[in-house]
């Protein structure tokens, strides 16, 4: 007999395999006992419920119980032990090649309710339900802005498997607040049994990453700003002599800061641009020993991506 109702959490994702499709958007939904499925239905409105997804197995949810710090990018984060107590599947280590090619993949959110991709490599079982995770991989999938200096601890944590349901949304629906109505499969969505849920997916999947390696050289007065672009789409190959673009066009824009203000933004379809000095003494009366930046990537169907942050 079904009583109570289910624990659901709605995920932003962004691209982990890069076969999955862009725009969607994920779910994690547990209950005991388990219903047999929960149906998640989705409305711009708090009437008009369309099913948009159905969770057929119960996912691993669980929270961490110290704070977690913010960790290298592109590496292994060795420094880091997450322990976490969850609830479904049993956390187990894997190879450092296992882990590459894509296991034991996880997520954390924090206090902006953001979701940080994690993998870990070591998964030590401390307690009935509670584990350490070490030798992690911190920001996957372009995450890493979900890092804070520290997320405290009782932060929601979700083992990214099979149990984890797509939500395949319409470019229409992405940033757009939608209501939720989630519970068992077999009940109708007005039962008591289920949740109503307010959550507006972001389209993590369509957003350029964050460039990578900002630099800076000067001659004549001006500034030369270069960068590293990243790619949603085909980048672990080592093959070819860069990344596939994964965008319609390359562009970039480029904001020179003052304080939390822009003073100007440039534009480039390189992953280079020049902040002369002429604009240098119209934004600031002179040519500064260093600039704030931010660098972004632009999508035509998204807007402008993750930011990196730079001092040049």
């Amino acid at each position: 007999m079904i009583t109570g109702q289910p624990l659901v959490e709605f995920i932003d994702l962004p691209l982990l395999r890069g076969d999955e499709p862009p725009a969607s958007g994920y779910v994690a939904a547990t209950q005991v006992p388990w219903p047999g499925s929960v149906a998640v239905y989705g409305s711009p409105e708090m009437t008009g419920y369309v099913l948009k997804a159905l969770a057929t197995a119960p996912a691993t949810l669980g929270v961490t119980l110290n704070d977690l710090a913010a960790g290298p990018e592109g590496r292994l984060d060795h420094g880091t032990r997450l322990s976490v107590k969850v609830e479904g599947e049993a956390l187990s280590s894997c190879t450092l090649l296992q882990l590459l090619a894509g296991r034991n993949v996880a997520a954390v959110r924090n206090g902006d309710g953001e979701w940080e991709v994690i993998q870990f490599a070591t998964a030590t079982l401390t307690a009935p339900g509670t584990y350490e995770l070490s030798a992690l991989l911190r920001g996957q999938g372009g995450s890493e802005v979900a890092m804070r200096p520290s997320v405290p601890a009782g932060a929601r944590f979700v083992l990214i498997n099979t149990a984890v349901a797509r939500i395949d949304l319409a470019a229409s629906e992405i940033r757009l607040p939608y209501s939720w109505r989630c519970g068992p499969a077999t009940r109708d969505i007005g039962d008591a049994t289920y949740i109503t849920s307010a959550h507006t997916f972001q389209g993590l999947g369509l957003k350029p990453l964050a460039p990578v390696h900002v630099r800076a050289s000067r001659a004549s007065g001006d500034v030369t700003i270069a960068w590293t672009r990243r790619t949603r789409l085909g980048g672990d190959s080592w093959e070819g002599p860069e990344v596939p673009l994964g965008e319609d066009a390359e562009g970039y824009e480029i904001d020179i800061l003052d304080g939390a203000s822009v003073k100007r933004t440039l534009t480039s379809v390189t992953p280079v641009a020049i902040y002369t000095s002429a604009q240098q003494t119209a934004d600031f009366g002179s040519p500064q020993p260093a600039y704030d930046i931010r660098v972004y990537q632009l999508s035509a169907t998204y807007g402008r991506g993750t930011p990196r942050s730079a001092t040049v």
